[in-house]
């Protein structure tokens, strides 16, 4: 009977990511939007191909790039999606962090013999 609570948000998460751990009052806030069931297999497909022979090719640079383009809603500073994808590794990883992970997406089709 209430149906929004099957539904993803349309808002967006709020993170606070420390940039420097010398200087731990120096952050960055990132807002992540919520997947649907769809995006996660827009994003599997993104990363993951299944050959003929069953092997799986796993690219996680496709991943990120993928949650980095279509997860993140803003930032701020205010970041283009250029500069996103220019962030310092450190930086990267912890925002890494609070977006979903491929393990996530992947184990389960996998396991159960889905390829998509």
């Amino acid at each position: 009977e209430d149906i929004d609570s099957l539904m993803v948000g349309t808002g967006s998460i709020f993170h606070e990511i420390p940039v420097d751990d010398d200087r731990p009052e120096i952050v960055m806030h990132v807002w992540v939007k919520e997947m649907s069931f769809m995006d996660t297999q827009k994003a599997v497909k993104e990363f993951v191909s299944i050959e003929q022979t069953g092997e799986v090719n796993i690219d996680l640079s496709s991943y990120w790039k993928y949650m980095f383009m279509n997860c993140i809603e803003r930032t701020e500073p205010v970041l283009t999606k250029a500069q996103l994808m220019a962030l310092k590794p450190e930086v990267a990883q912890r925002i890494t962090q609070i977006l979903p992970q491929p393990q996530d997406l992947v184990v389960g089709p996998l396991e159960d013999g889905l390829s998509e």
